[in-house]
């Protein structure tokens, strides 16, 4: 009897990871552009070079102010346009809480979530809508989803030295945006 049932368990185990990864594979992102997000390593604080597909630069982010908690900002490459700046709310509990704001407005919320089972999640909440991030800091893998449909990978996975991430985001989303999301998924790795 206790055969019988390890059995059934076995196979509903393969099952659900079957279609896990039938799931999983179908959540690609096929299109999109490839950002290379690099931080600065012999600067004051922190820096940031992206990247666009062709190696040309693509955004800059560096300190906006300084005060109480890092307030950053994603620019132009010449550093003269701000398209967002990102704050690190202090909060009493320790968990990482964000704000990422557009001409001095706060446009979204973005706090982390205390998970027991393993994974980061964190959750935002902006006038683009809702999003979740999910993923790995010790692989630093990410995925940035909007209404369950992915919109972004965040991946270290392709860069081995130093440290940088391959953002790839797809058509149709506020480029600036989704690297603001990738610049506080690694700025909390770093915490």
């Amino acid at each position: 009897m206790a055969r019988v049932i390890f059995q059934l368990l076995a196979i509903q185990l393969v099952l659900v990871a079957t279609a896990f990864c039938m799931f999983k594979s179908s959540q690609k992102i096929k299109g999109g552009t490839k950002y290379q997000l690099q931080q600065k390593v012999l600067t004051l604080g922190t820096s940031y070079t992206i990247k666009d597909d062709r190696n040309q630069p693509a955004y800059k982010v560096g300190f906006k102010q300084l005060g109480v908690g890092k307030h950053l900002q994603l620019t132009d490459p010449s550093g003269k346009n701000e398209f967002y700046s990102i704050k690190h709310v202090l909060n009493p509990l320790g968990l990482a809480k964000y704000e990422i704001r557009q001409n001095n407005q706060v446009i979204a919320d973005v706090s982390r979530k205390f998970n027991l089972i393993g994974g980061k999640k964190f959750s935002v909440s902006s006038k683009h809508g809702t999003y979740r991030i999910e993923g790995n800091f010790r692989s630093r893998e990410f995925k940035i989803k909007k209404d369950h449909q992915l919109v972004a990978t965040i991946s270290k996975k392709f860069f081995a030295i130093g440290d940088k991430y391959g953002v790839k985001v797809e058509q149709g989303q506020d480029v600036p945006f989704i690297l603001s999301l990738a610049i506080v998924v690694d700025e909390v790795a770093h915490d």
